[in-house]
């Protein structure tokens, strides 16, 4: 039985926003505005992996007055490269956030004070083997015994989400 699934977007500044998805055959869905800057619809879904983006009617000078805008969900946690579409994947009528089941929750934390926290860009933190492997979270795993040694025990992986290019 499809569940219903709440798509919304934060767009205050914008004068209207319309959902587009593969469940819709990328016909515009109209999102509700509400009094706080959201807009918003529900839909019904299957289980199954869905892509879908939004039209925000934009009122930027930038743009044709009126023009839509596709941009993907900023809250997404997939984007499809090959479509540069969000990716939702439901299953038992729920959203489905995260697959990866955590390992080693049992292991303490240092205190606050004595967290040394390291922030690397993935898509920077090359290896020095020379291959062009580069940006990869393997390259990231090999060198944490490195960054032990230097005194980090807690890594930040930067960013936290998509920025613009096709670097992200």
């Amino acid at each position: 039985m499809p569940a219903a699934i709440e798509f919304k977007l934060f767009a205050p500044n914008n004068k209207a926003a319309t959902l587009l998805g593969s469940f819709s055959q990328w016909a515009e869905i109209p999102l509700e505005k509400d009094d706080k800057g959201y807009s918003r619809t529900n839909i019904k879904l299957e289980d199954g992996i869905y892509q879908y983006k939004f039209r925000v009617q934009s009122q930027s000078p930038c743009f044709e007055p009126d023009e839509g805008v596709e941009v993907n969900d900023p809250y997404a946690t997939e984007i499809d490269r090959t479509t540069n579409t969000s990716t939702i994947r439901i299953k038992a009528g729920a959203r489905i956030i995260d697959t990866y089941v955590w390992q080693h929750d049992d292991k303490e934390l240092p205190n606050n004070e004595e967290l040394v926290v390291y922030e690397p860009h993935v898509a920077d933190f090359s290896g020095s083997d020379g291959s062009d492997s580069r940006g990869k979270f393997q390259q990231v795993r090999e060198k944490l015994d490195y960054l032990c040694d230097l005194g980090i025990n807690a890594i930040e992986l930067m960013p936290v989400n998509e920025y613009a290019g096709d670097y992200s």
